[in-house]
């Protein structure tokens, strides 16, 4: 079945390292900036190819990003 994770970049990258990902939805908030955990470093990046499925801003600002994985 299908697992949705929100605001636990631990939980994301143990999914990502066990290649069980196949969609990831990213929010940017341009309001945010400066510090924080990064979601992907050098050691846990998506493998494999993904696309840019979808995407729209919202009436604040924010950018809604949907990738798909290309299996």
């Amino acid at each position: 079945g299908d697992i949705i994770v929100l605001a636990s970049s631990s939980v994301i990258r143990q999914l990502l390292e066990a290649d069980a990902v196949d969609r990831l939805s990213i929010m940017l908030c341009p309001e945010t900036s400066g510090g924080g955990e990064r979601l992907f470093d050098d050691s846990v990046f998506p493998r494999g190819e993904w696309i840019l499925a979808e995407h729209k801003v919202t009436e604040t600002g924010a950018m809604v990003l949907n990738y798909d994985r290309k299996r």
